[in-house]
């Protein structure tokens, strides 16, 4: 492992990202496209929910979202300073939540940030805390994406980038046998391809997008 990565603080490098950035990402998410399979009427959890704007799209189709981020930072940017937020500052690798609690959960990119070991931990943790038949949302970047390959490679596709943020991109079956192995069933999988503009250049994003449910 890098000698500049401690594998038990190395997420709070986002309060770093976050004082210094503030509101930080782009794009829409369009949550009609899953909310077939997922139940908005229950306690919604969102974890890493960062600037809001994950947030304020899940905000405005359910009763109770409670959005999750380690950085105490993230909720000091502009969405997230709304007081209808309910916001708790807690890491997704151990949950400050009970058992059966949500019977939804996003996590749109938190694996995105975490390195092998902490991605199970985060997986059983969601597992934990999803009611029964409650479903997840799962978001990753793949080896595909223009991001895939900036930074110093301290794992296999994943990087360690600038203000010792981690970068990871994933394959599918090996996103397949982690959620299988943290006790969930795979439910919906799918490989988003779209091409971003930036100063003039035409570039590839890609990412994985799986819903898994609690038997």
């Amino acid at each position: 492992m890098n000698a500049e990565l401690d594998r038990k603080t190395y997420p709070l490098a986002w309060d770093t990202s976050y004082a210094r950035k503030g509101t930080q990402w782009r794009g829409g998410f369009d949550l009609s496209a899953y909310s077939e399979f997922l139940d908005l009427a229950g306690n919604v959890l969102e974890l890493g929910s960062g600037d809001g704007n994950t947030a304020s799209e899940i905000e405005r189709h359910c009763r109770n979202l409670v959005c999750l981020d380690i950085s105490r930072e993230s909720f000091r940017t502009f969405l997230m300073k709304d007081p209808k937020f309910n916001r708790v500052v807690g890491d997704a690798r151990n949950l400050p939540f009970r058992d059966n609690s949500f019977s939804a959960v996003v996590s749109r990119h938190v694996l995105t940030h975490a390195i092998p070991g902490d991605d199970q931990a985060i997986l059983k943790e969601t597992a934990r805390v999803l009611a029964p038949r409650g479903m997840v949302l799962i978001e990753v970047f793949s080896p595909a994406d223009m991001r895939s390959g900036k930074g110093s490679e301290i794992f296999p596709r994943t990087y360690l980038r600038e203000e010792g943020l981690v970068w990871r991109f994933y394959l599918g079956q090996e996103l397949d046998s982690l959620v299988k192995g943290a006790g969930l069933s795979v439910r919906h999988f799918q490989i988003i391809e779209r091409k971003v503009r930036h100063e003039g250049q035409i570039y590839p994003r890609e990412s994985i997008v799986m819903m898994a449910s609690k038997a």
